[in-house]
């Protein structure tokens, strides 16, 4: 879809909840797209104050919570917190197909392994991108998040709910840098389960310690492949050197997880 103040494509078009149009990310505020749909709005309450005698301007708690609600639901958070959710019900669902880890504790810590390895590789790439400036919002893709909803029935786990959107002026080396962020996160948390991994005694403890080391690494992997749109084709582009040595870290952290496994 074109973006009906500039006319670029926009993947992923936002609507205003003014006029109604259609933008890209860079024209989704009112003020970017000369919006003609906020003088529209409800007319506001006028409400006189007794001790000032000044006058209060307000739009009233019902349009308040309603633009509240609408903001939520639509924002950022939502996107993240849905992510987060289907990520921790594929990490628990890996006791459908391995009864011994049915164990309540065990579950939650799965569930919250599985997110350490989402939400960090995410937020990785959205601050390294607003460090150069540019916009960046995680947002759910239907394709990533019908995959992910799969895997949770699944015996093979895929988690890829969403993706950050980045918008603005970019080269190789910021794409490169933004692209290796997420896997770097992931190489950086499977390298501290490891340490973690010779001083864990307790049986629990320890069966996550490992699927923490196992899930990160493996995650790094998978996405430092040199193919399509995954963060290894970007990496590769910008420079091969700096992905071949994150790309042989997780192909040994990798392989470290299945020698303890």
């Amino acid at each position: 879809m074109k973006c009906q103040y500039c006319g670029s494509d926009a993947a992923l078009p936002f609507k205003c909840p003014f006029c109604g149009g259609y933008f890209c990310a860079e024209h989704r505020l009112p003020e970017l797209h000369a919006c003609q749909g906020i003088s529209k709005e409800p007319l506001k309450r006028i409400i006189p104050s007794e001790k000032s005698g000044r006058v209060k301007v307000g739009r009233g708690k019902f349009y308040s919570r309603l633009i509240f609600l609408r903001n939520l639901i639509s924002g950022e958070i939502a996107h993240v917190a849905l992510g987060t959710l289907m990520v921790m019900f594929v990490g628990s669902s890996i006791a459908l197909f391995n009864p011994s880890l049915m164990d309540p504790i065990l579950l939650l810590g799965l569930a919250v392994i599985f997110a350490s390895a989402f939400i960090p590789h995410e937020l990785g790439h959205k601050f390294v991108a607003m460090h150069y400036g540019l916009w960046a919002e995680f947002r759910l893709t239907f394709l990533g998040a019908l995959i992910t909803l799969i895997s949770v029935v699944s015996p093979i786990k895929i988690i890829s709910p969403g993706a950050v959107i980045i918008s603005g002026e970019v080269n190789r080396e910021i794409i490169g840098k933004t692209s290796l962020s997420g896997p770097l996160v992931n190489l950086t948390l499977s390298a501290i389960f490891l340490i973690l991994t010779p001083t864990t005694y307790n049986s629990v403890f320890e069966t996550i310690v490992i699927w923490g080391l196992g899930i990160n690494a493996w995650t790094a992997l998978f996405n430092l492949i040199p193919f399509s749109i995954l963060d290894g084709a970007k990496i590769f582009w910008w420079n091969k050197y700096i992905w071949l040595l994150s790309f042989l870290a997780s192909l040994i952290l990798a392989a470290a997880s299945l020698m303890i496994l």
